[in-house]
């Protein structure tokens, strides 16, 4: 069925979407993306990943905040651990698989099929804002 011919498309102007509060929500991995690493200590061909989660519940000032996208951007490709622990990567795939990853599966590494396998996948996270 086609459109009728007097449907009128409005223009919107930009958006603006407040900060998520600080909190644990429930949310869904929408996609997960390779990119060039930026920043002062990233070298030709670094690459950091992005991962864009969908919230699935929550609410701020009344306003709801499921279907709000949050990004876990410049998560390095490879797993260390740090003075301050775990890293990132480490942190979200132990969330998704429900566990800690085994020696073994730490001296093979992962795998992109791991990766997209998650994509869908259901976890918490904690928003906090850094400054």
């Amino acid at each position: 069925m086609p459109i009728q011919d007097n449907f009128q498309i409005p223009k919107e102007e930009k958006k603006v979407y407040p900060p998520i509060p600080k909190n644990v929500y429930q949310v869904e991995l929408l996609d997960i993306s390779l990119n060039d690493a930026k920043g002062k200590f990233a070298k030709p061909g670094d690459k950091n990943f992005s991962f864009q989660f969908t919230l699935l519940s929550g609410s701020d000032k009344g306003e709801n905040l499921r279907g709000r996208n949050v990004w876990n951007n410049f998560v390095p490709t490879t797993l260390y651990i740090g003075k301050n622990g775990k890293n990132a990567l480490y942190q979200i795939v132990e969330a998704f698989l429900s566990r800690e990853l085994s020696p073994e599966e730490e001296a093979i590494g992962l795998n992109g099929a791991l990766l997209n396998s998650f994509i869908s996948k259901q976890i918490k996270v904690f928003i906090d804002h850094r400054i």
